[in-house]
């Protein structure tokens, strides 16, 4: 068998579920597998296997096994060892399996047996036993009571399975701190998830903390460009592999030995799932069932996923090595976020006193930054907010992150200091430290390029497209110098031209050879059928001239005028020499003009016996070193190596179902110079592109996930146009434009402060103009009407200027395949001062134009329509002495979203009313926030549950006890007072058997649950119709400001009222307040509770409702729902105990109305019903 099987096996073994097994991956080198081993007694352990021989896998290999996790068991590492001499003619699942029941029994042996440490010196005995019975322990054995013992770590660390060594009272301690840190977290609008752990017995454990995406107050354009969508949310793993730990305790120890790590992502409910929380933070990084389908599914699989976004690995590696120190300097220094970086930054290894007064004082910028934008939920700063009591570690952390997401676009992905400039990007870049746009470029800071090629491929092939054009005609203008990408020497042909590199004329002329490897050219017989060379002359052995893993370019033919074909492969084997195996060459695609070349040329003699006389180059030239020609043939060339668009596309939706997406992996396929240069390719470029048409042959998965938008196309465009739109050009550029609208604001007509026009230009010069913008540094079609960049409100005059086609054409791998290009350009509207006006506007000021659509023309191809298209947005009314019109003669639509800055511009300056979406505060909704999605009973529990209060003390029922925790009293409602109803006529057995049975079970829970902390009440004596339930919220934590108004009016509870339908459980109840009245959100209050007194959740509509929700997690929600501090804290309208009002049925049904409409939720069918039987006003 060979390595194809190998690899065969590494898919099998990944599809197959092993049991605790998580994340199998291939590693970085041929026969390299990772996997992570889960186990409740321990933290993830991850494991490394090693083929030693893959071509002769499985029956002539063998494996090194061993763990790549720091601290594992020393019990384990021996255990793997042993296993290693038994892994000979092992197939790879089969031995994943073995490995994962050995670790399995080997572990569980340590919480069962008596008191052992897995690392004393009996073990070895054990393991013997171990690995003579795998049935594991016989039923005496499992049931004997042996005392418990921690796992030791290498490093000293222990794992205490199922009981802690604090004593009881210091148990129960912290678990009520705990528990407080996550209510702080959740009452000021965050969701906590509770993955494992988080007890004060736990060794480890993971927490999720999450925000919705509607809540953070970005417009729909930078959650478009940053690929986030608005019902999923931002989530922030904290993974403790040390206990919990407070926040005095982290500030009082290094920071390098917190033991607690981060991951920033996605998921499209509240908090992932167990595998999904432990795969990212495993050494594959494989964050989810599906890593890379960040694309909203409704798939089980999806909801439990957690996806990487486009800064992940910047925000990861931010928060994991610095955040715990800034906010030490915080706590120290009295410093903002921001000031507390500098500080570290500039103050590293010196005490915190030292110079702290440098940084004292008024600390509001962050405070100033952060309140420009209009979520509220990132104006909060728990460490300045808090009025004396505990500090939530967890909330801090999610505030940092927050903080650092909403507002990325001000700062560098690398360094992470302040980006000067006054306009705000759509997406973050870097500062202009040398570094750390290099690290931007070459070492993932910058945007994902697998997340681009999956979500936005067009646009990537777009601007492959645009810099293989730019370079054939060697227009570029900027090159991905400082990248140190290492590619074989330039081809230059007898004339002193520079030669393409896929065929060029023999003999080539190189530089002046140098003794070192960079610059040599070996004679070498290739064997095409082995794919294989040979030196001709012997290399020297200890010094040999390539190395496995190299890559290097092959020039077949060596006649003095005959044709080269350049084949480029990756070193596989050396071990041979001077034979050296290659990797499958690069397969030739369809070339374009540029190839032909005029010199005289031969055919090559055929050869039968598949050896062929050929020169081999190495990839070891650095291309700074090369001249602007060298340069532009070698982009060429590496382009030219690049997979197609789909075939990248396919690869990583294949790696994504095992892995997370990287295209570094596939080393026998892309060279590390072309990843590079395809990463400079979409990092250089800082505009923001929108598809916002189907791209001919583009099926309906891949136009989900590019989200194309058609509904901001510009009308009256042909159907052989596809349209791209500028969401946001260059941010140094937008800034220009915007600042040239203030100077001319005196000379500007305020209601047509901009104009329109086109522009048409050849393909090779477009590379540059959505990287730089427009410019007149070249006459390139003569300037007849004066120095200027040259416009058209004709489309049909531009289109004799964009078809100026390039000596290259399209780059061969594109699915595009585009014939020519032109743009759609804002323009400043003051005529009188350009140079020409007519026939063309002739504009000598290159920041009074910003381009806001391409048109692309693809060969021989009409643009479809997508199938869904929404109605076309609001579009702008142009100025009638200059409109641009279409091929057709008529007015072209621009939707308002493409001149959104210039028409929110006016003459005064300050920004009008849009019916847009603003910059910021896409999700105030006006006003109302709202609980979106059920959340997970247990997790409500944890929150509301303070039973460690009454470890070894509390019986069930003690009601003595629950009395001296609460003043409210059970059973003292009036039910004269209530608004009591008789059995609806609507009544059917199926919803009154559910009823019955769930009236018992809660009745069951309130029987045995102590009563301040169950925080709810139903007096059964008050439920004569099982459809109408009244129940008292109570015992709300003393220091929220609805528990103070509630003492202070005299009052211990807020009554709700809950009306079942005739449809539940397949519809949700309807629960109102029925008093107090609380105080509305428009005049300052919150709680989720609307004007009319209903609940304002999305829980309780159609849209939220689950089927299989239970009535007591209903009420724990609306609990938590009254007491969250976020946006703002429930407050009574009247704190007079001789004025508290209650609300009325029909108001309440009519407030409830208006809140679904405005969130778009579903109205419950049965709603109406609940009106029929309404008593007089009740």
């Amino acid at each position: 068998m060979t390595r194809k099987h190998f690899l065969a096996d590494v898919k099998e073994a990944s599809e197959k579920g092993i049991p605790n097994v998580i994340s199998i991956s291939r590693g970085d080198d041929d026969g390299d597998v990772n996997f992570c081993f889960l186990h409740d007694s321990t933290e993830p352990i991850e494991i490394g296997l090693l083929a030693l021989d893959v071509s002769e896998y499985p029956s002539g290999n063998n494996f090194m096994i061993f763990t790549k996790s720091e601290g594992a068991p020393k019990a384990v590492n021996e255990a793997l060892e042993r296993l290693m001499t038994s892994s000979t003619g092992a197939r790879l699942p089969d031995l994943i399996s073995s490995i994962s029941k050995k670790l399995q029994i080997l572990l569980s042996a340590g919480s069962r047996r008596s008191p052992i440490s897995l690392d004393e010196e009996d073990e070895d005995d054990e393991m013997e036993d171990v690995e003579e019975d795998d049935s594991g322990f016989s039923d005496e054995e499992e049931e004997e009571d042996f005392p418990d013992e921690p796992i030791a770590f290498s490093n000293g660390n222990t794992v205490s399975i199922s009981t802690s060594k604090l004593t009881s009272k210091a148990a129960a301690q912290l678990n009520r701190r705990i528990r407080a840190d996550m209510r702080t977290v959740r009452l000021l609008g965050h969701r906590i998830g509770i993955i494992s752990g988080m007890k004060a017995e736990s060794h480890s454990g993971i927490l999720s903390i999450s925000i919705q995406a509607t809540k953070l107050g970005l417009s729909e354009e930078a959650m478009q460009a940053w690929d986030i969508e608005p019902h999923q949310y931002l989530t922030l793993l904290i993974r403790y592999s040390d206990g919990y730990k407070t926040y005095e305790a982290l500030i009082a120890e290094p920071a390098k030995n917190s033991g607690i790590e981060f991951r920033v992502g996605v998921c499209n409910g509240y908090k992932p799932s167990v595998a999904a929380a432990y795969s990212a933070f495993s050494y594959s990084n494989k964050v989810g069932d599906k890593a890379s389908n960040n694309d909203g599914s409704d798939s089980q699989e999806q909801n439990g996923g957690f996806f990487n976004i486009f800064i992940s690995s910047s925000l990861n590696e931010f928060i994991n090595t610095k955040m715990i120190s800034i906010l030490k300097i915080r706590n120290a220094t009295g410093l903002g976020w921001e000031n507390a970086k500098k500080f570290l930054d500039e103050r590293q290894g010196r005490p915190l006193e030292e110079n702290a007064d440098l940084y004292s004082g008024n600390d509001s910028s962050d405070k100033d930054a952060i309140e420009s934008h209009a979520s509220r939920i990132s104006e909060n700063d728990h460490l300045t907010d808090n009025d004396g009591g505990s500090l939530s570690f967890p909330l801090l952390a999610a505030q940092f992150t927050l903080m650092y997401l909403v507002r990325c676009t001000e700062f560098c992905l690398v360094c992470h200091d302040k980006i000067t400039g006054g306009f705000e990007a759509l997406k973050p870049y870097v500062c202009e430290k040398p570094l750390c746009l290099y690290q931007y470029m070459s070492l993932g800071f910058g945007p994902s390029v697998e997340h681009e090629i999956k979500t936005q491929p067009y646009i990537v092939d777009l601007l492959l497209n645009f810099c293989y054009t730019s370079a054939s005609g060697a227009r570029i203008r900027e090159y991905p110098t400082g990248m140190s990408l290492s590619v074989p020497s330039a081809i230059v042909d007898p004339a002193g031209c520079v030669a393409p590199q896929d065929f060029a004329p023999a003999p080539a002329v190189l530089e002046q050879p140098s003794n070192d490897r960079r610059d040599r050219e070996f004679k070498v017989k290739y064997n095409s059928e082995a794919c294989e060379f040979t030196f001709e002359e012997m290399p020297e052995i200890l010094n040999p001239p390539v190395r496995k893993g190299d890559w290097v370019r092959i020039l077949l033919g060596s006649g003095p005028d005959t044709v080269v074909q350049a084949l480029h492969s990756r070193v596989e084997d050396v071990t041979s020499m001077p034979i050296v195996k290659l990797s499958q060459p690069i397969p030739k695609k369809a070339q374009s003009s540029i190839y032909q070349i005029p010199v005289t040329c031969h055919t090559p003699t055929v050869n039968t016996t598949n050896i062929i006389a050929a020169r081999m180059s190495i990839y070891n030239r650095n291309f700074d070193e090369m001249s602007i020609s060298e340069k532009c043939s070698t982009i060429i060339m590496l382009l030219n190596t690049l997979p197609t668009i789909q075939e990248l596309r396919e690869y990583i939706d294949r790696q994504s179902r095992t892995e997370e997406p990287n295209l570094r992996k596939w080393t026998e396929r892309i060279s590390p110079a072309a990843l590079g240069l395809l990463r400079w390719v979409i990092a250089s470029n800082r505009s923001c592109l929108v598809q916002v048409d189907k791209c001919p042959g583009q099926i309906d998965s891949i136009l989900a996930d590019a989200k194309v938008r058609p509904n901001q196309k510009v009308s009256q465009i042909g159907e052989n146009w596809m349209q791209f739109r500028f969401a946001q050009g260059s941010p140094d550029k937008e800034e220009r434009f915007l600042n040239a609208l203030k100077e001319q604001q005196a000379s500007l007509d305020p209601k047509y402060p901009t104009i329109f026009a086109f522009h048409g230009s050849g393909l090779q010069n477009w590379h540059s103009i959505i990287r730089h913008g427009l410019d007149f540094k070249e006459t390139l079609n003569g300037r007849a009407y004066g120095h200027g960049v040259y416009h058209a409100q004709d489309q049909t005059v531009s289109c004799q200027y964009s078809n100026v086609r390039s000596v290259a054409g399209s780059w061969p791998g594109s699915q595009l395949r585009i014939s020519s290009v032109m743009s759609i350009n804002e323009i400043i509207n003051c005529p009188k001062q350009f140079v020409s006006s007519n026939p063309f506007l002739v504009v000598q000021h290159i920041d009074w134009i910003q381009c806001r659509y391409l048109l692309v023309q693809i060969e021989g191809q009409v643009i479809a329509t997508p199938a869904s298209t929404s109605e076309i947005q609001f579009e702008i009314e142009q100025d009638p002495k200059y409109t641009a019109r279409a091929s057709n003669k008529k007015p072209i639509g621009v939707p308002y979203c493409a001149a959104s800055v210039s028409r929110a511009f006016r003459n005064d300056g300050i920004g009008s009313s849009s019916p847009c979406k603003k910059l910021k505060g896409l999700s105030s909704l006006n006003g109302t926030e709202y609980v979106s999605e059920a959340e997970d009973i247990e997790d409500i529990k944890f929150l509301v549950s303070d039973d460690e209060d009454e470890v070894g003390i509390l019986s069930s029922g003690s009601k003595n006890l629950e009395a001296s925790k609460t003043d409210f009293v059970p059973g003292s409602l009036d039910q004269s007072k209530l608004p009591m109803l008789g059995p609806p006529a609507y009544a059917t057995p199926s919803a009154t058997m559910r009823l019955n049975r769930e009236l018992k079970a809660i009745l069951k829970v309130q029987n045995s649950t102590p009563l301040h902390e169950l925080g709810w009440y139903i007096d059964e004596n008050l439920v004569d119709n099982i459809y109408q339930w009244i129940i008292e919220l109570h015992s709300f934590e003393s220091t929220l400001p609805l528990a103070k108004d509630l003492k202070e009016s005299g009052q211990s509870s807020v009554i709700i009222e809950i009306r079942f339908g005739k449809e539940y459980p397949h519809s949700p109840p309807f629960v109102r307040v029925v008093k107090p009245r609380f105080l509305p959100f428009m005049s300052g209050g919150g709680g989720h509770v609307t004007a009319g007194g209903a609940l304002c959740m999305e829980l309780l509509t159609n849209s939220g409702w689950s089927a299989v929700s239970s009535i007591e997690s209903v009420l724990l929600q609306v609990r938590l729902a009254l007491m969250s501090m976020d946006p703002k804290p429930a407050r009574l309208e009247s704190k007079n105990p001789q004025n508290q009002g209650e609300y009325g049925t029909q108001e309440a049904m009519a407030a409830f109305i208006r809140a679904c409409n405005m969130h778009g939720w579903e109205i419950p069918k049965d709603f109406q019903d609940f009106a029929a039987s309404v008593p007089g006003q009740f």
